[in-house]
């Protein structure tokens, strides 16, 4: 889960100075629950600042899947990460997001089985994108529109898309596409071929490499004590000012 959750003692506002005795311990908790609140919201200000240094051309989407849950002074816990629950007919970014935040052994996709299946190759296998392949969209995935194109033109055989061994003698398969076309303008025709998946029998594991819990409690400690001030003050003005 790519969320931190934060939680809180009221005690600790004790040691600030002589005005919290005018507080009860209702209105310290009042505090806390807000100081919690702002700091998480610092948080998640930090979060989508740093997306794009881990993440290749973060989508919109992916931005905006970030959320705080606002603490409570009943419960003195705030949370803050992507969202990992399904909303609307997108996917939450906490689950996609999963492989580069915790590392992860690479998950089957329907296209890989197909492709293994296509291949006669042992299940397990994983289809990898070749380089300039031109498949890959800004949000670093190949659509499955394409996979479903290229498979069905590999399945039957003979057109412009079909899968054999990456080099003559080789036990690993790959997907490739056959081109033709006139070389400039002249009648000639020219035939090529070039390779847009690589059937990886043998996929390793992807490291974490999106430190997003490290960032989220940056971003915290950075606001805390400023954002504890402005509450406790904020609360004391409302004391004196005889609302509670």
């Amino acid at each position: 889960m790519a969320t931190i959750r934060i939680d809180f003692d009221a005690e600790a506002l004790q040691a600030l100075d002589k005005r919290v005795r005018l507080l009860t311990d209702q209105n310290l908790r009042y505090v806390a629950a807000r100081a919690l609140t702002g700091a998480a919201q610092a948080a998640q200000a930090q979060l989508k600042q740093a997306s794009p240094r881990y993440i290749d051309n973060p989508t919109r989407w992916t931005l905006n899947s970030t959320y705080v849950r606002f603490a409570r002074a009943d419960t003195l816990t705030a949370e803050v990460g992507f969202k990992a629950d399904a909303q609307g007919r997108g996917n939450p970014a906490g689950k996609y997001l999963q492989p580069i935040v915790a590392g992860t052994t690479p998950k089957l996709k329907a296209a890989d089985l197909s492709a293994s299946k296509i291949a006669r190759a042992p299940r397990g296998a994983v289809l990898i994108p070749a380089k300039g392949s031109g498949l890959v969209n800004a949000a670093g995935n190949v659509p499955l529109s394409k996979y479903a194109t290229i498979l069905a033109g590999a399945r039957q055989g003979g057109g412009q898309y079909f899968i054999g061994p990456v080099k003559p003698g080789s036990s690993i398969k790959a997907v490739f596409e056959r081109k033709e076309g006139f070389i400039g303008r002249t009648s000639t025709l020219e035939r090529s071929t070039r390779r847009l998946f690589t059937l990886d029998p043998n996929p390793k594991p992807r490291r974490a490499q999106f430190p997003v819990r490290q960032v989220l409690e940056q971003g915290f400690a950075s606001a805390w004590r400023r954002e504890v001030a402005a509450a406790f003050d904020a609360e004391v003005a409302r004391r004196l000012g005889g609302r509670r």
